[in-house]
């Protein structure tokens, strides 16, 4: 019985070990996106960002502003002569009624690997690894589901994809 137990207590802090190991790296990809972005801007360097904004009017809400800011990268491809534009971080600002949200989108190549939301003193915080959503961390009530913060990157994702590589 002390062996199995002491087995199962091992494999627990190893698997514990792992998802911090995770973490630590996500959030230092995190870091190095932001610095990166922070670089460009001071260096005064073109821009490598696309600013999307979207005002109307919503039923039983009001006027919304929605404001999505792609950060990308670009890889030229030799067999279509042409750049191909991949989106590493991604800020989405709107606002439903009266009530503001503030969210960022961290993906490593085409997976996203972090979701971050705020509204009022609410937070939401989402991780992803190799073998999907590992980590959550909320403070106050919570903003998003992960499964439909997945689907939204995804989709803010393939309009970036729509607009800068024109891929209909």
């Amino acid at each position: 019985m002390r062996k199995a137990l002491t087995a199962i207590a091992l494999l627990i802090g190893l698997v514990v070990q792992a998802q911090d190991n995770q973490l630590a790296q996500i959030r230092k990809q995190y870091a190095e996106a932001k610095q990166s972005i922070e670089n460009r801007q001071k260096a005064d360097l073109p821009p490598n960002d696309m600013v999307v904004n979207s005002n109307y009017m919503a039923p039983g809400a009001g006027p919304v502003n929605d404001v999505t800011h792609y950060f990308y990268s670009g890889n030229y491809e030799e067999n279509i002569e042409t750049y191909i534009y991949t989106p590493f971080f991604i800020t989405h600002k709107y606002n439903v009624g009266a009530k503001s949200y503030y969210e960022e989108f961290l993906f490593d190549g085409d997976s996203l690997v972090f979701y971050f939301c705020r509204s009022d003193n609410d937070e939401t915080r989402y991780y992803w690894g190799k073998n999907g959503f590992f980590h959550e961390i909320v403070k106050g009530d919570r903003n998003m589901d992960d499964a439909f913060a997945v689907r939204l990157a995804y989709d803010l994702k393939d309009a970036f994809d729509k607009l800068m590589n024109r891929n209909y």
